[in-house]
């Protein structure tokens, strides 16, 4: 009697060229999107539309790759499958040459912005990013006939640290030492690495047998016919490897633009939530040990509650705790990890078991990330004045985690469990109603004062809005507030007697009330250029011998300051004027004799500058439109970023001379800290006004120095390098 021969054991070795096409598809993907995205940042003046417009063409690209390797995972013949890919794959190598857009590309009018940022990416990395877009489905696909054929979600797994290390690794690693440029020639290199593994792989599929020892032919399945058929997925199954990735994407983008709405737009606020976004990803598809369903749906009703009710839970308890920006921080970061982990957990339960749908299965995944993302840029966007969005994510997620938490495999007692589960459904959204109300902040009664909510418009450009501010016994104090976002950006008085005072940022005694002022008295006409409008606050310094400039590139914040404010319609200015779009590219069109005495540039104050504005290139054009005696004043007032070394940098190099002052805060004439720094040959001037800094002091109040402004050995920031790692606060 003989026996048969034992089976060989799998070779571990023929899982790592699968792991290392993968990992590296993925790390260039996040590579590429922050490294285009910034290099034709300048282009369209810096506006939030291009990051927006620019994840629309790279998330539309990523569902057209999956598309292709869906199709052609369908292809009966494996090797016409790997002859197809290894066509792609060598043009797409050849195209990678030059991943940067040049020149030639950079648009000459503004017309049509969107269609030009999707031309340009397209002509630039389209078909490497599609080729990219394709490995991880594909290469999964062809990994289910060799002997780790169970492992092959580990591979997704592998993929999303890929891209969580290079969503790290641009910030933090590439961007604060190499210019555009040279990370562009790294991410080609990389291109070409990739090529080079995945190639191996494709052509043992061409050859009809696997890569280093598989176990499987390419006529083995891992699912027989008969039983596959039988595993085919329902409608519903399909539908939640829709909605589950979908609202996973909204929480997460809901939850960023929430934090940026509560607290401020960090910039490393995306790094945290995308990461965290990602790592959930990593968690629930390397091992299902990871993913505790009842846990995480319990946890997810609790961090709601906490979540949307942060301000108001000590006060139920009774107790004396006033939360701050940590707390309201960290509990958004722990609500989306746990609703991630819901999302995500409950995706992989949902999984196909038949490996060969797994194509099918990453381009739902795929089209629903997609969704969160394209329903915040199109829908809420364009039509909410605020972020219901989040409101909207909440209530979802409050849904799905009752399902979850009371879901019961078996019916006979299935009917009492889900009546339960609906019912503390419905509780938990009135709960996120009452909480979350997105009207109740609109009108604010304390005991000292009512704040009314005037005007709220949101755009491609973020929130603006007006509110009005009444005291009960103070009435000459009674006020409008311009907010973009949540930062403060000009304010009026209401009184007749106070009106027309500059206030917050721009006081008589400030640095650049102090600059105008000097300028008004050795001119009797002066030309001054505005960039950044507010509420019009520095067009109550203008004389009528002056001709004023204003540049805004938000239509929204033009028609606030002429609703809302009358600095702009009781401007002295016998000529004013409002330019808008982006001030570099406007001012970068002016004739080469229009010359301002005055440029301010005040554009810095939130957490997400306009960095195009700050380099080399975008100094000389200041330059080019200044007078030999004019001067440049900046509010680099930020809690942020210390954006004084950057400036400074900025001054050095032109061979201008500065100064800089601090204001302390001022409640009574609504006078806000404010730092601004002012670039001048005009040694009058300097001598008359010397640099002025904030006294630190202890608890005692005893003197102990001035705050350190500058940061020695950054380098100078230009259109090819800026880093904003080294001078977050």
């Amino acid at each position: 009697m003989t026996h048969p021969l034992p089976s060989p054991s799998p070779n571990p070795w023929s899982f790592l060229p699968f792991a290392l096409t993968i990992f590296t598809s993925a790390f260039l993907l996040f590579q590429v999107q922050p490294l285009l995205s910034k290099q034709i940042l300048p282009w369209f003046g810096g506006s939030p539309a291009v990051w927006t417009t620019a994840m629309l063409f790279f998330q539309t690209l990523l569902c057209l790759g999956y598309l292709y390797a869906h199709a052609l995972a369908a292809l009966p013949s494996r090797k016409t499958q790997a002859r197809i890919h290894v066509v792609l794959l060598v043009l797409a190598a050849l195209l990678a040459s030059r991943v940067l857009p040049g020149a030639e590309l950079r648009p000459e009018s503004s017309d049509s912005p969107v269609f030009q940022v999707l031309l340009i990416l397209g002509a630039s990395v389209g078909l490497p990013y599609f080729c990219l877009a394709t490995t991880g489905p594909l290469v999964q696909h062809w990994f289910t006939s060799t002997a780790h054929a169970s492992s092959v979600f580990r591979l997704y797994a592998l993929s999303n640290v890929g891209s969580f290390l290079a969503l790290l690794s641009f910030p933090y690693v590439l961007e604060p030492w190499l210019e555009q440029q040279e990370m562009g020639r790294l991410w080609t290199a990389g291109f070409w690495v990739f090529a080079l593994l995945c190639l191996p792989v494709a052509l043992g599929v061409w050859q009809n047998k696997t890569p280093a020892g598989a176990a499987h032919s390419d006529a083995d399945e891992v699912v027989p016919r008969q039983a596959a058929s039988a595993l085919k997925p329902s409608w519903v199954q399909r539908l939640s490897w829709v909605a589950l990735p979908a609202l996973a994407s909204l929480v997460f983008i809901a939850t960023t633009d929430q934090i940026s709405h509560d607290v401020a737009p960090e910039p490393r606020l995306w790094v945290s939530t995308l990461g965290l976004y990602l790592v959930t990803f990593i968690l629930t598809f390397d091992h299902p040990r990871w993913y505790r369903p009842k846990l995480f749906a319990f946890l997810t009703l609790i961090l709601l509650l906490v979540a949307s009710g942060l301000s108001d839970i000590p006060r139920w308890l009774g107790i004396d705790w006033d939360y701050g920006v940590n707390e309201v921080r960290w509990s958004h970061y722990a609500l989306l990890f746990v609703v991630c982990m819901l999302c995500h957990g409950e995706l992989y339960r949902r999984r196909p078991v038949d490996t060969r749908r797994l194509t099918e299965f990453y381009l739902c995944m795929s089209i629903g990330g997609a969704f969160g993302g394209l329903f915040v840029t199109l829908v809420a966007t364009q039509f909410f004045d605020d972020y219901l969005e989040w409101l909207m994510a909440l209530v979802l997620v409050a849904v799905l985690a009752c399902h979850v938490l009371f879901r019961v495999e078996g019916q006979a007692r299935g009917r009492v469990r889900h009546a339960a589960g609906a019912l503390i459904a419905v509780v938990m959204v009135a709960l996120l109603y009452a909480m979350q109300n997105p009207w109740s902040w609109r009108e604010v009664r304390k005991d000292d004062r009512t704040e009314i909510v005037l005007d709220q418009v949101r755009n491609f450009y973020g929130t603006v809005s007006v509110k009005e501010r009444r005291y009960v016994s103070e009435p000459e104090r009674d006020d409008r507030v311009f907010f973009s976002g949540n930062v403060t950006h000009g304010q009026q008085f209401l009184s007749d007697a106070l009106r027309h005072v500059p206030t917050t940022y721009y006081a008589r005694d400030s640095g650049i009330g102090e600059t105008l002022q000097w300028a008004m008295a050795q001119k009797s006409s002066l030309s001054v250029a505005l960039i950044g409008l507010g509420a019009g606050t520095l067009a109550n310094y203008a004389r009528q011998t002056d001709a004023y400039d204003f540049y805004e590139i938000n239509p929204a914040a033009v028609r606030f300051a002429q609703d809302w404010f009358d600095n702009l319609s009781t401007c002295k200015a016998g000529e004013q004027n409002i330019l808008l779009g982006d001030a570099r590219l406007r001012m970068e069109q002016l004739p080469k004799n229009k010359l301002y005495d005055v440029i301010v540039l005040d554009a810095f104050t939130g957490g997400s500058v306009p960095i195009h504005l700050l380099t080399r290139e975008a100094f000389q054009i200041y330059r080019n439109h200044l007078k030999p005696d004019g001067h440049i004043a900046i509010n680099i007032t930020n809690a942020y970023l210390n954006l004084y070394p950057i400036v400074k940098a900025q001054a050095e190099v032109s061979g201008m001379a500065y100064r800089h002052k601090y204001q302390a805060v001022d409640e009574v004439r609504n006078v806000r800290r404010n730092l601004h720094f002012i670039m001048t040959n005009d040694q009058a001037y300097l001598k008359a006004y010397p640099s002025v800094n904030r006294a630190m002091r202890d608890e005692q109040g005893r003197l102990l120095g001035n705050e350190p402004y500058d940061q020695p050995g950054l380098r100078l920031w230009t259109d090819q390098f800026s880093s904003i790692a080294p001078i977050v606060r």
